[in-house]
């Protein structure tokens, strides 16, 4: 797996949006706080346009995305929001020669171009955002200190929402994942997710429970999660029932008890204004028990 170094002041870095659009507002402060790091930023003047769904045509999408893959003068690609309309480009985006190796930033709908980059191009991405109004300073923060490479390694805690979680072991393996409605969308694609020996982890927002439920059984009989060394779920948000009541702590703990593999929760992780940012790919440790301990 390929990792990146670390930016420096006068890097240049790219906004992109391969799925949905973003607000102006929110696209000039990602600008601007890019650019309060002392890094020089590339904006097409095609980043926004008339589409159905999307925030421009697929076709602009991706010649703006290999555009920013392929770019010489450029250390990062950051995705200005998620929304939908990253797997569409996956088939096209298959059949370049991959480039070399850059930063790549996002989450939410981007969770499918992880998953390619990951499996096809053996890339680490970056889940995490860093759109103000949405994510905390020390989500921000956090994020900005890997970019740079100014932190040692995260200690996250958890808990256990399975028996074989509470028993005290090390496991090591690489992280892969990001949000279960991609990472169920991926099955029976070239992007499918591959567990294998893997962490995998899981977060989601605005989904019912039945929704949730239906998505973690879907993996479950497709056999997506069998191989996978533990599960970490982490934030599920909001899906709220019409009585404003919720059922998604019950569906998670019913799926952990009925999995095989260790289940662990953390807080943190996701669309919530706490989004701690997680670096894909790499390999992470975590110390199973009555406390949860993830090194990453």
């Amino acid at each position: 797996m390929q990792q990146f170094n670390a930016l420096k002041p006068g890097d240049s870095v790219e906004i992109i949006a391969p799925a949905s659009r973003s607000t102006d507002l929110q696209l000039s402060k990602i600008k601007r706080l890019l650019e309060s790091w002392e890094l020089k930023c590339i904006v097409s003047k095609e980043i926004f346009g008339k589409d159905l769904l999307c925030a421009n045509a697929d076709r602009i999408r991706l010649k703006l995305l290999i555009s920013a893959l392929e770019n010489p003068e450029t250390k990062a690609v950051i995705c200005v929001r998620g929304g939908y309309g990253s797997m569409r480009l996956i088939p096209s985006l298959a059949k370049i020669i991959p480039p070399s190796f850059k930063i790549f930033v996002g989450m939410s709908d981007i969770t499918a171009l992880h998953l390619f980059f990951e499996k096809h191009w053996h890339w680490s991405t970056i889940h995490g955002s860093l759109t103000e109004d949405k994510v905390s300073p020390d989500s921000i923060a956090r994020l900005k200190s890997i970019l740079f490479k100014e932190h040692n390694n995260i200690k996250l805690v958890g808990v256990p929402l399975n028996d074989l979680a509470r028993n005290s072991e090390l496991i090591e393996g690489k992280i892969t994942g990001g949000n279960l409605c991609l990472v169920q969308s991926s099955i029976g694609t070239l992007w499918q997710l591959d567990g294998y020996e893997k962490i995998i982890l899981l977060e989601e927002i605005g989904e019912r429970g039945y929704k949730v439920d239906r998505m973690l059984e879907h993996l479950s009989q497709a056999n997506i999660l069998t191989s996978a060394k533990a599960i970490i779920i982490g934030d599920f948000l909001e899906g709220f029932e019409p009585d404003g009541s919720s059922l998604i702590n019950q569906v998670l703990e019913r799926f952990a008890n009925e999995c095989k593999i260790p289940v662990i929760q953390i807080a943190g992780i996701g669309h919530g204004y706490n989004n701690i940012p997680i670096v894909m790919g790499t390999k992470i440790r975590l110390k199973l028990g009555n406390e949860i301990e993830l090194l990453c």
